[in-house]
């Protein structure tokens, strides 16, 4: 049970890097792109966290989300393999992860 958890958090990780790529490629820095009249795409760059939180910190924010992101991606891992078979909270965490994995590439990757 667990390889599909970690293989659905594999996937969300491979979409959010091609998304992130696609969008890169197609857009001008600051450009937006109305979905919905409630949903806009938009390139942008966020060295911070959520709502650019510690923004202009002046680069330590990169390492210390580095490890909250690593600290709690193993977090989720080892609450995967305790829950494989609860499989909405299951389904949940693999999106998290996926989704956290996916940031701390980027943050990796381009600071």
């Amino acid at each position: 049970m667990l390889k599909r958890w970690l293989g659905l958090s594999a996937l969300v990780i491979v979409l959010d890097q091609i998304s992130k790529l696609w969008i890169s490629d197609r857009f001008v820095y600051g450009e937006s792109f109305t979905v919905l009249k409630v949903f806009d795409l938009v390139l942008w760059h966020n060295e911070g966290a959520a709502f650019s939180f510690l923004n202009d910190a002046g680069g330590m924010q990169r390492w210390l989300f580095t490890a909250i992101a690593v600290a709690a991606s193993a977090w989720i891992i080892w609450l995967l393999r305790k829950h494989a078979d609860r499989t909405l909270f299951a389904f949940a965490l693999s999106m998290i992860l996926g989704g956290a994995l996916g940031n701390l590439i980027d943050r990796i990757s381009y600071g």
